[in-house]
């Protein structure tokens, strides 16, 4: 897909970057929240990456690619500060004639690189370049990583029916408030700034999140319950707010092999790691 903007994109995007020629910038993809642009920046389509919000976090991610921190090179990334990471930029021949960012759930865009520049991302703290020296463990080409597809369940038949009577033993008003609050919370995901925004933590900051901190622990077999969507993976961040046993949270280090299931392969493992250890 290569074609202009609308005109409906173009204020919605002059609103988040107001040095972006959006009569210039070219629709590479539609808006999708499988993928973010870390993701894009290493070639997947399938999952949401995010190495974590430091420079740091960054450099141990691209460099599992072979890419490793120089003055410059085809990925650029972005943040307010170097603890402050926000987006990643790639160019190169299969990225058009300028730069591509896949920004957030909105919009893949080919444009100018210091057209992004602002409130919104920063400015380019780091740029990437692929290094001989480095032995590349990530591989985005596998079989195994374009092919897999995501389920629409990470439920069992038999998790479904234990969450059905897991529910049924909590009282009614809870299951209410839960439904009411994490559906108000789910629709601010992607609200305003946030749909260009990829770093999944940015979604405890709100009172639709503290309503739902407010319920307790006892709500983690619905957080669960809604983890089990493959859709839901930024529950993630209600999850681990109110999981009291750190062995039933699971982090992927930006090292870790597992980092490329992407936050939906976290829920995965989430997930069954609480039935595990029921």
């Amino acid at each position: 897909m290569n074609r202009p903007m609308t005109a409906a994109e173009k204020t919605r995007f002059q609103g988040y970057f107001p040095g972006l020629n959006v009569n210039s910038a070219v629709v590479t993809d539609n808006v999708t929240s499988v993928y973010n642009c870390i993701s894009w920046t290493v070639g997947v389509t399938n999952r949401w990456l995010w190495p974590g919000s430091s420079i740091g976090a960054f450099d141990t991610f691209y460099r599992g690619f072979g890419f490793a921190r120089a003055g410059n090179g085809p990925i650029a990334a972005w943040g307010h500060s170097t603890s402050t990471m926000t987006h990643g930029s790639i160019s190169g021949p299969s990225h058009g004639p300028r730069w591509e960012s896949k920004c957030g759930q909105d919009l893949r865009i080919q444009h100018g690189l210091n057209e992004l520049v602002g409130s919104t991302y920063g400015r380019v703290v780091a740029f990437y370049s692929q290094s001989r020296s480095l032995t590349v463990l990530h591989d985005p080409n596998a079989k195994s990583m374009k092919n897999a597809k995501i389920p629409q369940s990470y439920l069992s038949s038999a998790q479904q029916k234990e969450l059905r009577l897991l529910r049924g033993e909590l009282p009614a008003d809870l299951r209410d408030a839960y439904s009411e609050r994490f559906r108000a919370w789910k629709d601010s995901w992607f609200r305003g700034g946030l749909a260009i925004n990829s770093d999944p933590h940015s979604r405890t900051i709100g009172q639709e999140f503290d309503a739902l901190i407010a319920l307790g622990p006892g709500i983690l077999p619905l957080v669960v319950e809604s983890l089990a969507d493959p859709e839901n993976f930024l529950a993630l961040q209600l999850y681990d707010a109110l999981q009291p046993d750190e062995k039933l949270i699971v982090q992927f280090a930006p090292d870790d092999e597992r980092i490329m299931e992407g936050e939906q392969g976290r829920a995965h493992q989430v997930v069954q790691n609480w039935f595990a250890n029921r």
